[in-house]
């Protein structure tokens, strides 16, 4: 397993390469821009997460996420932050509001998915013609261009997912769950980068049931 997505990551970078070499394609310029995610906290009423997102590299930028989490879905809004990985501010939010008790990390039996050769192939041929980031291919997509994580003893219905975020063959960095809103968080990590060498990490939000 580990051989083939090996594989599939040098199969990539050679795409990469070859972007960037062959005379009479498109160039791309580098940024490797990482990303990070700081996850605040999860209000009550419209159930509202507040994470932070930092994009390292030439980007140096933060932005602030905010997920409000309906019966069957979810609304994104994003913030500019003034400066860099400064979240002091909206650290001290926190106690204006009402808000759930800290998740439980890693209590959940969630594990990575199963390597899906299928769409890798498929993601391998978009970029081949001409396709960056995830974000378009989600775009495309959407939730037939992704693999959930493998979980036992709950049920998860998918509320939302990160659309910065591949959702192919993907590593769970962290799970985080919130018992008394019936909510958990995934946050995965992508091995496989943009063109311009960016970061495809993301998360994934799930209605939680005990089966």
């Amino acid at each position: 397993m580990k051989k083939i997505i090996v594989i599939f990551v040098l199969a990539f970078s050679i795409i990469v390469i070859f972007s960037s070499t062959n005379g009479g394609s498109q160039k791309y310029n580098s940024t490797y821009c990482e990303q990070t995610f700081k996850l605040f906290f999860l209000t009550k009423g419209y159930k509202t997460f507040w994470i932070g997102e930092n994009l390292s590299g030439e980007c140096q930028t933060s932005t602030l996420l905010n997920i409000s989490i309906f019966d069957s879905n979810a609304t994104l809004a994003k913030t500019s932050m003034k400066n860099y990985n400064s979240w002091n501010e909206i650290k001290i939010l926190s106690d204006a509001f009402d808000t759930y008790e800290a998740p439980i990390t890693n209590n959940l039996s969630v594990s990575d998915p199963l390597f899906d050769s299928t769409l890798a192939k498929s993601f391998s041929s978009y970029v081949l013609e001409g396709g960056d980031n995830a974000i378009k291919w989600n775009a495309i997509n959407g939730e037939n261009g992704m693999v959930l994580p493998i979980v036992e003893n709950f049920e998860f219905d998918l509320l939302f997912y990160y659309n910065a975020g591949l959702y192919i063959n993907y590593k769970i960095s962290v799970v985080q769950y919130y018992p008394d809103a019936d909510i958990a968080i995934v946050f995965t990590e992508q091995p496989v980068r943009t063109i311009g060498m960016d970061t495809m990490h993301g998360f994934l939000i799930f209605k939680v049931k005990s089966i």
